[in-house]
């Protein structure tokens, strides 16, 4: 059985010591950083470690388009706050819980994923899937609900302020829509990979998950 208040000190002991930095610093610093986390760390792992560049044809739509997304609501969430520290439902304590309810998501998805067949083992081991399951989902899950939450609940009621609050919905709108684009429409997400080598598992690879059989489809059709 989980420990959870233990399971939530060790999260939080790990990451508050910097987590709101950069929403500390202005828009163009929350977009930069949260762009940085994803997808740009996600790109730089996919080339350097998993030897491919993670493009349409193999990455998830929610990665590609819905997370640059995010980074630019996390902004415009930054931007409404004017720099004043995020207080009531998007104070700390209530970011912190968005962190922990979104690391627990991720591993819960990532057994579930496992389960359901959706990848192999050894997908599920691929660099950008560790990073993506429990780097992503929680720095992402406090940032937007921090930023998200902050801007729209900040004063202000001119046109500009409700534009501002009208693209933070869109923005994490569009978000969930790619996702369940991405299960309707799967790619490879992650290969198959081999930590001894440092490097994918040699192709050809089995059609042993949800993903990789739809990598073979993309193949066959030349996609």
């Amino acid at each position: 059985m989980v420990d959870l208040p233990r399971l939530v000190l060790v999260v939080s002991g790990f990451y508050l010591p910097w987590l709101g930095v950069p929403l500390e610093h202005g828009p163009w610093v929350a977009a930069a950083t949260t762009f940085a986390v994803t997808p740009g760390a996600l790109w730089l792992l996919a080339l350097v470690l998993e030897r491919r560049l993670m493009g349409v044809r193999s990455g998830f739509v929610a990665v590609l388009l819905g997370d640059p997304l995010l980074a630019a609501a996390v902004a415009l969430g930054v931007a409404r706050m004017h720099g004043r520290a995020p207080g009531g439902l998007a104070g700390p304590w209530f970011g912190l819980a968005s962190l922990v309810v979104w690391f627990g998501f991720g591993l819960v998805q990532w057994c579930g994923e496992l389960r359901a067949g959706f990848f192999t083992r050894e997908q599920a081991v691929a660099p950008t899937k560790i990073w993506h399951q429990l780097i992503v989902y929680p720095l992402l899950g406090y940032w937007l609900w921090t930023a998200g939450v902050g801007g729209l609940m900040a004063p202000g009621s001119g046109p500009a302020d409700l534009v501002a609050r009208v693209l933070i919905v869109v923005c994490v709108g569009c978000w969930v829509v790619s996702n369940g684009y991405d299960r309707s429409r799967p790619r490879l997400g992650h290969p198959p990979y081999d930590w001894r080598r440092l490097r994918p598992v040699r192709q050809p690879w089995t059609g042993a998950s949800v993903t990789l059989r739809a990598y073979q489809r993309d193949q066959r059709v030349g996609f």
